[in-house]
């Protein structure tokens, strides 16, 4: 029932979206992330979910390591300088994406998940950030696909 979930919430023109790959991988629930990295895995789709947690600078600091340590230490890309540039490509346009003057006074958490096939590679981040002590929470989720660009 779950691949079945996989595969008919992935499937766009006939094939599997990388986009939508990885935005599955930081939106899934914890207990499915292994399920959903072997099932993408079988479909020929690289993919890893990470988290990173804190507040302002702090926070964009562990997206950005948080990411580079899950692709390298999971041997998901070659570690090379175009690669790495991608990679950090990605995560700069994710966080200017949610990036604003509130964010240095707020704190989350978030779920990462990155998507690579060929010379693709995609990334989603879901989370939720907050303002201690003012019961004001954002809930948001975006996802970036950088085309024919890494080095395999």
């Amino acid at each position: 029932m779950t691949q079945l979930f996989f595969e008919t919430f992935l499937m766009q023109d006939g094939r599997i979206s990388l986009g939508k790959a990885a935005g599955l991988c930081c939106t899934v629930s914890n207990d499915l992330d292994e399920a959903l990295v072997t099932f993408l895995s079988q479909k020929g789709i690289r993919a890893v979910i990470t988290r990173a947690g804190g507040s302002g600078d702090n926070l964009k600091n562990k997206i950005l390591r948080n990411t580079f340590g899950a692709v390298e230490k999971s041997g998901l890309l070659m570690v090379n300088p175009r690669n790495r540039y991608g990679i950090a490509k990605l995560v700069e346009e994710i966080i200017r994406s949610f990036d604003s003057p509130i964010l240095s006074v707020a704190g989350g958490g978030l779920k990462i998940g990155l998507a690579i096939k060929g010379k693709d590679i995609a990334m989603g981040v879901f989370g939720n950030l907050g303002i201690p002590g003012m019961d004001v929470d954002y809930e948001f989720s975006v996802t970036k696909t950088l085309s024919h660009y890494l080095e395999e």
